[in-house]
């Protein structure tokens, strides 16, 4: 090769190397800086803001002077407010969503609104739940009432039975044929009085089943602390029970067949639902059903109202707006005391002509229209991407969507279709429901997010040896790293993200398991 053409060679390589970036290290030349590990992930996904314009007239002034008063986010007054107020609407009436179709949702919801402790999320629900609280406590006293008066006329009661009886032996030794089931009814006449209930905290799944009888419209369970409740119905005896609730979500009838009792049978078992729990158990719950445990779609049943938390706390000592209470608990009166007829609501016959099944409203043309555009979009979603463990969460929203707009409606002062204003408010909370969706089922991170600090935190110490596997670190029952899989997820994201440095080990010719170990980067290092 000439000098000229190695010159050209040597040319063409500065150049490949220059636009290349690299540039050979001279002998007296600093050693370059490590990489920077990238920043972990935050623990959660973002959410929206509760839209208070979406709430009722009649409850968001209550709402927003309730939240700001204590300090809480309005998430925490503003669910329970509406679950509780389609628990009232849900006893008249369902909604039909399409135009043609029998396809009908009940009113009905269920929701968590999930907190840590501390962040008044209890108290602020007991605000919201005052007025079906005084609801239950007037039921309970008309109820005393009615069985006192029952309890003081029973002599009479008896008097009156024995004489119908009498009548009757008169009447049937003169004629044989001779009818007589009206003086024999008078005792049957006089039942034993009924309690209406509106709400339930702690009651069996068979209580329920006896209260649905009585009360066929459906009440509202309201449990402060929902980790218990799904703790028990996650127990292999409590199947029975779980799949009792599954049933009671989207209503229908269901029998129970019991030695002694016979059969029991609830027409509609129609259940609100309504309760708080904290973010860790949640995570815990979401992450066992991730692995097949109790993996049926119970928390899918549920909209989900988890809020980032409060900033700084301020003292807020003034009077309550009254004149915001006072609506919010007219129309809790309101609905107790609306029927099917005064909502102008539809009622399907049967082929004999009578009364079949809920009466029911439909969607106003506007209204359906937007509903339909909103669906056209979660369909797609759902026979989209693999969404995880969120598809189950958002086709619940077929149901949802639906109630929530006809207890928007309802809850305004609104008859006949339910037209586009509360469709439209419906529709934002979707949008508001889906976030929190979201970060539900995106927080299994969160464990791993947690874990990754953890476990960074026990290397920088010297708590690891250098390097570790991850038996080192679950075996140490470290809080929140005592878990293998949530220590697996921590050390993959470390890794991912260059905080730590993956070596593979082999155990020897004999093709054992090869062992992973973990030390920290460089970057780590000086991070």
């Amino acid at each position: 090769m000439s000098a000229v053409q190695d010159l050209a060679r040597m040319r063409k390589t500065a150049i490949a190397i220059a636009a290349s970036g690299y540039a050979p290290a001279r002998p007296d030349a600093p050693m370059p800086e490590p990489a920077a590990p990238k920043p972990l992930p935050d623990e959660l996904l973002p959410v929206e803001a509760f839209p208070l314009a979406a709430l009722p007239e009649a409850f968001r002034p209550w709402v927003a002077d309730v939240s700001q008063r204590m300090n809480c986010p309005p998430d925490f007054v503003a669910v329970p407010l509406i679950v509780a107020a389609a628990s009232l609407v849900a006893r008249h009436v369902g909604i039909r969503p399409q135009a043609r179709t029998d396809w009908i949702e009940k009113g009905n919801l269920w929701a968590l609104i999930v907190g840590r402790p501390g962040i008044m999320k209890s108290p602020a629900m007991a605000q919201a739940l005052a007025p079906m609280d005084r609801l239950e406590a007037r039921a309970a006293e008309d109820y005393r009432r009615a069985l006192d008066d029952f309890t003081d006329a029973k002599p009479l009661r008896e008097l009156r039975a024995e004489a119908g009886k009498q009548a009757a032996r008169a009447a049937l030794k003169k004629n044989a044929q001779a009818d007589v089931s009206d003086l024999l009814k008078r005792e049957a006449e006089d039942a034993e009085p009924i309690r209406r209930r509106y709400v339930v905290a702690d009651a069996t799944y068979e209580k329920l089943g006896e209260i649905f009888v009585s009360n066929p419209g459906g009440v509202l369970s309201v449990r402060d602390e929902m980790r218990g409740m799904f703790l028990h119905l996650a127990r292999e005896e409590s199947a029975t029970a779980r799949a009792f609730y599954l049933q009671a979500w989207s209503g229908g009838s269901y029998h129970f067949d019991r030695i002694g009792r016979g059969t029991v049978t609830v027409e509609d078992a129609r259940l609100s639902m309504i309760g708080g729990i904290q973010p860790g158990p949640l995570s815990d719950l979401m992450l066992q059903a991730r692995r097949g445990a109790a993996d049926d779609g119970m928390i899918e049943r549920f909209l989900i109202a988890w809020p980032d938390s409060p900033g700084a706390w301020r003292d807020v000592d003034r009077w309550p707006d009254n004149e915001a209470k006072r609506k919010a608990w007219e129309a809790f009166d309101r609905l107790d005391g609306i029927t099917h007829k005064d909502l102008h609501a539809e009622v399907q016959t049967g082929f004999d002509g009578e009364p079949q099944g809920l009466p029911f409203l439909r969607f106003a043309d506007d209204a359906r229209e937007a509903f339909a555009e909103w669906r056209g979009d979660l369909e797609a979603k759902l026979r989209g991407a693999d969404l995880g463990s969120l598809e189950g969460a958002l086709s619940k929203f077929r149901h949802h969507i639906p109630a929530l707009a006809l207890a928007l409606h309802v809850v305004d002062g609104g008859k006949g279709p339910v037209g586009l204003v509360p469709t439209t408010r419906a529709l934002a909370l979707a949008d508001y429901f889906e976030s929190h969706a979201r970060r539900l089922h995106a927080s299994g991170r969160r464990m791993a997010v947690r874990g990754a600090h953890a476990i960074l935190g026990k290397a920088r110490a010297g708590d690891l040896p250098d390097p570790f596997t991850a038996r080192d670190v679950y075996r140490n029952q470290w809080a929140g790293l005592a878990d293998r899989a949530t220590v697996a997820d921590a050390l993959d994201l470390l890794a991912a993200h260059g905080w730590l440095a993956e070596s593979i080990i082999t155990t020897g010719a004999d093709g054992g398991r090869p062992t992973t170990t973990y030390s920290l980067t460089d970057g780590a290092r000086r991070g």
